[in-house]
């Protein structure tokens, strides 16, 4: 299983020059089945649509009926296991309640985790890759 932070399952979809070799491999690699959101990166997509920090063509509603209904990409839903694993981290891990979910339902599933984001690369109880 191959979970996607929000900024790469963005940029999978419009502008994979921005992901490193490494992180395009694994993503095209990987069969549709096996590739996953975390539930709270719909929340985090959403509120950088309504700040304007992306700019978009269509809707955000249309975005997200794409980007997930179209691709057929899993949304790992925020279960009580999740919530309970993002509080328990193991070690040292920053504060960012949608950084712990993440890194939460990537443990939980056993997925690798596909980021750009140091913190979670650096953090050693969570598989990632860039």
């Amino acid at each position: 299983m191959l979970l996607m932070d929000t900024h790469v399952w963005f940029w999978t979809l419009t502008e994979p020059n921005r992901l490193s070799k490494t992180a395009y491999d694994l993503i095209k690699n990987t069969v549709v089945d096996e590739r996953a959101i975390a539930s709270i990166s719909i929340w985090e997509f959403a509120m950088m649509a309504q700040r304007g920090r992306i700019k978009m063509k269509m809707t955000a509603e249309q975005w997200l009926d794409y980007a997930i209904n179209k691709t057929g990409i899993q949304v790992l839903e925020l279960s009580p296991k999740v919530a309970v694993e993002s509080c328990q981290l193991p070690g040292d891990f920053h504060a960012d309640p949608a950084d712990r979910i993440i890194v939460a339902t990537a443990r939980i599933n056993g997925a690798t985790l596909v980021t750009k984001d140091q913190k979670i690369l650096d953090y050693p109880y969570v598989n990632s890759a860039w």
